[in-house]
């Protein structure tokens, strides 16, 4: 919710950078927030106007804006680690669709969204977006750890935990979109799964139906080369292309994935302003391939960064992922500049605020915006010395160097501390319902024991 214009945090010290990917981390002199959005940014210490509220050293740290996980499915946390080493069809098909009709539920989507949401937090995400079943449940675990979300209800053409018939997904989605909360943290959306689970027809009508509620609709596209002749098979187009002339394409779709595609491809999802999420370690990970995440670049196609979900990944760290992102272009590419460091924070910042449509409020730190930031501590053995600091970002930092995560306003996270919710609790109740769960499986793993049950 809104918070009272009356409180104020004032930051002091350390170094800031507004502007990922724009400009450079500079001394930090005094940061002002009131309420829930900067008032002032990087004032010289003597010119700062006097402000009462509680005030931050930042010495030591690095201030920046909150990172944007783009891409996730948060709720299978609870099914992290129960089906690795696969592709992404014997995955799907063999292990999480068998699990998810037994055991996703409301508790489910509740309590894997907070675990998700927890991990998130302590590594610097303030805003991600979610796509998954019983969502109303995501949008109501979000605003308990109190980060930003763009919480999409899922719809595919075959049975799902929430719509028992192939043919009830559009009730559903609707009764979504007129229930989920209306917090300013959570903004409604809709994910098809895929043109390979979702029909033409299904895909027009959930695009009219987010059109209608001036919604982001979210789809897998191009994920693997199976798809592609899948689609091509079904439809005799290539699956950008079949989205082309389904009339899905737009900067109210995000296409996530986007590993295989050709070039006419590439250049349509420029033409119309599509936006893409980029997930590189869970397409490393799947052995789905390499997107062209150059090719797309330059042509200025928005390319934002997702972790994908904690069961194909298998964590949340977006950190990790920048590294990742960075290092596996230098290798598709043959070129050790190629997606430098500076721009992969960008990613993970600013263009993830724009394909989520909140670049107007998110992704850079300047008076006005809302505060979502976060305090990386750079007093640490692998950060020193701090040469260039946004190489460090990318390439030296981790999630657990984040100190503190402010999200409208609000501390969230305070010295390596979740402030809103009580961990060992969360992770006792995961733990109960992670027994349950390797019982049905019946998998024995450390922790969870199946003989406890």
């Amino acid at each position: 919710m809104e918070q009272s214009t009356s409180h104020q945090t004032i930051l002091t010290n350390g170094l800031i950078l507004t502007h990922p990917g724009l400009s450079q981390p500079e001394p930090h002199g005094v940061t002002i927030i009131s309420g829930n959005r900067l008032e002032q940014v990087n004032l010289p210490k003597d010119q700062a106007p006097g402000a009462a509220g509680e005030v931050v050293d930042c010495s030591n740290c690095l201030i920046m804006p909150g990172l944007v996980n783009a891409h996730t499915h948060a709720a299978m946390s609870i099914l992290r680690g129960v089906a690795d080493d696969l592709p992404l069809d014997r995955w799907l098909n063999q292990y999480i669709f068998p699990s998810e009709s037994r055991h996703v539920a409301r508790d489910f989507v509740r309590l894997g969204t907070t675990l998700s949401a927890v991990e998130m937090a302590l590594s610097g995400v303030t805003t991600f977006a979610d796509g998954y079943f019983f969502m109303e449940q995501a949008a109501e675990a979000t605003l308990e750890v109190g980060l930003r979300a763009v919480i999409a209800q899922g719809i595919l053409d075959v049975p799902t935990p929430d719509a028992a018939t192939p043919a009830s997904w559009r009730g559903r989605a609707e009764e979504f979109l007129s229930s989920c909360s209306r917090d300013s943290l959570i903004t409604p959306a809709l994910f098809c799964h895929s043109p390979y689970l979702c029909s033409p027809e299904t895909f027009r009508a959930a695009k009219e139906l987010a059109a209608k509620h001036d919604a982001l609709l979210f789809s897998h596209v191009a994920e693997t080369s199976w798809e592609v002749a899948q689609i091509q098979r079904s439809y005799g187009a290539r699956p950008v292309e079949h989205l082309e002339q389904n009339g899905i394409l737009g900067q109210d779709f995000v296409a996530v994935h986007c590993v295989h595609l050709s070039g006419r491809e590439k250049d349509v999802l420029s033409n119309s302003r599509t936006g893409v999420v980029h997930c590189p370690e869970s397409n490393m990970k799947l052995a789905s391939g390499t997107a062209p995440v150059m090719d797309l670049l330059s042509r200025d196609v928005r390319v934002a960064l997702g972790t994908d979900g904690p069961a194909s990944n298998n964590n949340l760290d977006l950190f990790e992922e920048m590294r990742s992102a960075s290092f596996l272009a230098k290798l598709a590419n043959n070129d050790p500049e190629a997606l430098s460091a500076c721009t992969v924070i960008q990613m993970a910042t600013g263009h993830g605020a724009a394909v989520l449509r909140m670049n107007d409020r998110i992704g850079s730190l300047e008076a006005g915006n809302l505060a979502d930031l976060i305090l990386i501590d750079l007093d640490r053995p692998h950060l020193t010395p701090a040469y260039d600091v946004v190489s460090h970002l990318t390439y030296s930092a981790r999630g657990s160097d984040v100190r503190d995560v402010m999200v409208n306003g609000k501390f969230v996270v305070r010295q390596g501390k979740v402030t809103t919710v009580d961990e060992e609790e969360l992770k006792s109740k995961v733990r109960e319902m992670a027994r349950k769960i390797a019982v049905d499986l019946n998998i024995r793993t450390h922790g969870v024991c199946t003989t406890d049950v």
